[in-house]
């Protein structure tokens, strides 16, 4: 599964004049103050100055109080209009679809923008069209419709680079990052947030410095990177403390609550979440707030909150489907269905599954990729033949100076011309060698992600393998116990019979004697039944998902338990295959904290793998030869040795360092994967604070030391 998350998005000021009436305002304390001094003049409906402040304080409000600012332009550019202030009607469509755009109404902010840019381009406020462009390609990104988006962004940037428009400039590229995000380019996300970074230092722009470093942190927590992402995330979040903006303190929790799960510290991935949805719903910013819902509903789903996991799953669902988020209700469905297999609802947990597939797929569409890479393409034409038309004028003016000294400076020009030529071949020979090495980068990286692929999908087959074998000694070992119930209950109906015989004839002593019988007879149905029942029990612990919680566990009987599934699994597959199974077991060892699922792998991991060594000894052996496997567990010091000895083939000594490695395995292909001694070593080491210890003699057996302490 790949996770893409929502971006803090960069939404750029309409016009140059904009920014800086902005820049002047001040916070919305002066305003209000600014527009009452307004209201004592006459006819101050009438005065641009005082419109143009009620435009200032709403684009104040519009990002953390959407519904302030949407009260207090509601009818403004309507009035603006009727006073023929052009610039105030289109700055108020703007701003209105800011506030909109917050609130998540994004079919309601597209109105608006559309209105500004229209008004806009009619009466020629050329400097204002590539902001709002970049809004309304905000809008289409928010909704999924990822094309329509690029062309708008695209053609912003085209115009603000041309005008030397840095703030635009900057405020683009983050949105271009975006797309290329979810569309899973990180590489070029990466360097389209690097070069808005230094776009914001150089403007010493707070918020943009924040943005940047906030997303930078998404990318490295999206290739799985979390202290890398942590690192620039609190930098963002002491610059967002220090200027106190609320909506960058709850994109910034919300990011920070994604690192902290991926890095499994749940508790403080909790806070952060419950922090920044409090701040986005005190706000009324919808996007957040699902966002918000989302990510705590995966934290309460892995701390086993099913309940409370489902709610936040299910209202996260509600808002994005109100709002059409297509991103969030790709990620809501994903959550919502893992919660429901985990409570064991499949029927619900597939159908929430399918529409997690149907908006995953409506995002990466093949469409998409095409016209991003057909943007793209145009976008560095046009960026060559502005550079190459440069150039040409450069080139003209030498040529022009050279005419006029040219007696004079010929040599001069000679020896430039050449040094010209020699760093125009030195230029193209470097740019090559960046081609080439762009190129294996991205090799490297496609490999690096397949092979993380196979990986997962090993990992999987090792598991389902290692249930096909509890399966099969289940099978087997289960064919006991219910034999003795039906043994017992066959011929305790006998008894009855003859019981009733015994009544009827009024012999009393045989009656008796009768009932001890049917009393025993039961009693063995009862322990036989109880022991079918134990196995079942052990098999559904096996096969269940691990919940990485440790519970206090008998050791002696989960070893024992798996002991004899193992053995009794091979015996299914081999009917001729039989062993002498020891077992030494220290009395009264103490309880211990394990994971139950992660430690029955790893036992029958180490137990086939102990009766494979006999069984292939077996075939090569003489007759003479009588396979075994010896099970020991003993207390010593604070510890318990776990110790699984077998008289089987042995381990050569040049492979002994190997056999715990990933994918390593002595097994003809088809029959093993190499993950159970890796998976077993994971568990026991990182997991539980143990060790693994491995003696072994060629042609002799191995002798296989598990050492667990007895408190961790």
């Amino acid at each position: 599964m790949k996770k893409y998350l929502i971006l803090i998005l960069w939404i750029a000021a309409i016009s140059s004049f904009a920014i800086s009436a902005i820049a002047q305002a001040g916070n919305p304390v002066v305003l209000k103050r600014k527009i009452l001094t307004y209201q004592r003049k006459a006819n101050f409906l009438k005065d641009t100055a005082y419109l143009s402040a009620v435009n200032q304080l709403g684009f104040a409000y519009a990002d953390n109080y959407p519904d302030s600012a949407i009260a207090l332009l509601n009818g403004h550019a309507e009035h603006c209009r009727s006073v023929g202030f052009l610039k105030g009607e289109f700055m108020a469509y703007k701003v209105l679809g800011n506030a909109y755009q917050t609130k998540g109404n994004l079919a309601t902010s597209l109105q608006n923008y559309q209105k500004s840019y229209d008004l806009a381009k009619k009466n020629g406020f050329e400097n204002a069209l590539p902001g709002i462009q970049n809004n309304i390609g905000i809008v289409y990104m928010g909704q999924g419709n990822y094309s329509p988006a690029l062309r708008m962004f695209y053609g912003a940037l085209k115009v603000a680079e041309a005008n030397h428009d840095q703030f635009v400039t900057g405020s683009i590229l983050n949105n271009i990052a975006i797309i290329h995000f979810f569309q899973n380019k990180m590489p070029e996300a990466e360097s389209d947030y690097r070069r808005m970074l230094a776009i914001a230092k150089k403007m010493s722009d707070t918020v943009g410095i924040i943005i940047a470093y906030n997303n930078i942190g998404e990318i490295q927590l999206q290739v799985h990177k979390p202290h890398e992402a942590l690192a620039n995330l609190n930098i963002a979040r002491k610059l967002a403390d220090i200027i106190k903006d609320p909506y960058m303190l709850t994109e910034n929790s919300r990011t920070l609550g994604d690192v902290y799960f991926q890095l499994d510290s749940l508790t403080l991935a909790s806070a952060q979440f419950n922090r920044s949805l409090a701040l986005a719903r005190q706000q009324g910013n919808s996007i957040t707030t699902g966002e918000a819902l989302v990510g705590l509903a995966k934290v309460q789903n892995k701390q086993g909150l099913y309940k409370d996991a489902l709610a936040s799953g299910l209202e996260a669902l509600q808002l994005a489907g109100k709002i059409g988020q297509v991103t969030q209700l790709r990620d809501g469905n994903e959550v919502v269905s893992a919660i429901y297999a985990n409570m064991g609802d499949g029927v619900k947990a597939l159908d929430h599954y399918k529409k997690y597939k149907t908006y995953s797929d409506s995002i990466r569409n093949l469409e998409s990729e095409r016209m991003a890479l057909a943007f793209n393409a145009d976008y560095n034409f046009s960026k060559k033949e502005l550079e190459f038309q440069r150039k040409t004028l450069q080139q003209q003016w030498l040529i022009f100076s050279s005419l006029a000294i040219l007696v004079a400076l010929g040599v001069i020009v000679w020896i430039i011309n050449r040094n010209r030529k020699k760093l125009h071949q030195a230029n193209k020979i470097l740019k090559h060698k960046n081609e080439v090495i762009e190129q294996e980068k991205a090799t490297t990286e496609q490999t690096l992600y397949k092979l993380r692929d196979t990986q997962a999908q090993l990992i999987q087959s090792e598991k389902m393998a290692s249930l096909g074998e509890v399966t099969a000694g289940i099978a087997h070992e289960i064919q006991n116990p219910l034999n003795f119930v039906n043994n017992f209950s066959g011929v305790s109906i006998d008894l009855l019979k003859e019981l009733v015989e015994d009544v009827n004839a009024g012999d009393l002593e045989d009656v008796l004697a009768i009932a001890d019988d049917l009393t025993q007879n039961l009693g063995k149905i009862n322990e036989h039944g109880k022991r079918a029942d134990r196995i079942v029990k052990s098999m559904l612990e096996h096969t269940r998902l691990s919940t990485g919680k440790k519970a206090p566990i008998d050791l002696a009987k989960l070893v024992d338990e798996y002991f004899r599934l193992s053995y009794h699994g091979l015996q299914a597959k081999d009917k001729s295959f039989n062993a002498e199974l020891i077992t030494r077991f220290d009395d009264n060892l103490p309880v211990l904290n394990l994971i139950p699922q992660d430690i029955g792998r790893v036992l029958l991991n180490l137990f086939n793998n102990a009766f494979y060594a006999i069984q292939q000894k077996k075939i090569t052996a003489g007759p003479g030869y009588q396979p075994a496997v010896e099970v020991s567990l003993k207390k010593k010091d604070s510890q318990i040795e776990l110790i699984i000895k077998d008289n089987g083939t042995g381990i050569p000594d040049d492979i002994k360092d190997k056999i715990m490695q990933p994918f390593f395995t002595t097994k003809p292909s088809g029959e093993g994967v190499g993950l159970g001694l890796s998976l077993s070593y994971d568990i026991i080491v990182k997991a539980h604070g143990g060790q693994i210890t491995v003696n072994s003699l060629l042609g002799t057996g191995t002798e296989l030391i598990v050492t667990l302490p007895v408190n961790y």
